[in-house]
């Protein structure tokens, strides 16, 4: 069994302004630098021998302090990058529901279901973070990792891995509440 440490890219100015941020490379903000500190100091007691991330600069931050103090390296791994937004990203929430109203509805009660103009849906995203993830399970078996990913693909993981299903896609996705930790058999994950 496998201990996976999921854990959500901590805050950048555009989470604060409730921006799409999506795939696009943001530094973390000093809230941000404080909440990957603490989640750091949070993990030791569970001795994580990896640390994997996604390629944008706010996660990539994440990982870099959380790692450093643990006491361990963290290397990108590009599949578990940020969904790809395409031309949402940088629109407030409120933008997007004002211009968008029709869309935005479908999105947010079944998000598996739409696809951002030059953008990846939910269910391409599912796949390639799913790939990306089995490739790390393969090379680190049996081992504690923590696994930091942007807020959405985050909320991909949790969904595929603890619940099977998108229903609580939102919930995960708008929540404060940014690690998830999970017992799993690298075989159960299957594609979306």
């Amino acid at each position: 069994m496998t201990r996976l440490i999921l854990i959500a890219t901590a805050q950048t100015d555009w989470r604060v302004q409730d921006r799409l941020a999506g795939d696009t490379d943001l530094p973390l903000n000093q809230t941000g630098h404080e909440q990957a500190v603490a989640d750091g100091g949070a993990l030791t007691a569970l001795a994580p021998t990896i640390c994997r991330c996604g390629p944008e600069q706010a996660t990539k931050q994440t990982a870099g302090i959380m790692a450093h103090q643990l006491g361990i390296r963290f290397r990108t791994v590009k599949e578990l990058r940020e969904v790809d937004l395409g031309h949402w990203e940088g629109l407030t929430m409120d933008e997007f529901r004002e211009r968008f109203p029709k869309v935005h509805r479908q999105w947010r009660a079944e998000p598996t279901t739409v696809e951002p103009p030059e953008g990846e849906s939910i269910p391409t995203a599912a796949s390639r973070l799913s790939n990306g993830l089995k490739k790390i399970l393969k090379r680190h078996p049996d081992e504690a990792m923590i696994i930091v990913v942007g807020p959405l693909a985050h909320a991909i993981l949790r969904c595929r891995l603890q619940d099977g299903n998108y229903e609580k896609f939102w919930e995960y996705a708008d929540s404060d509440e940014r690690r998830c930790d999970l017992t799993i058999e690298p075989a159960s994950i299957a594609a979306p």
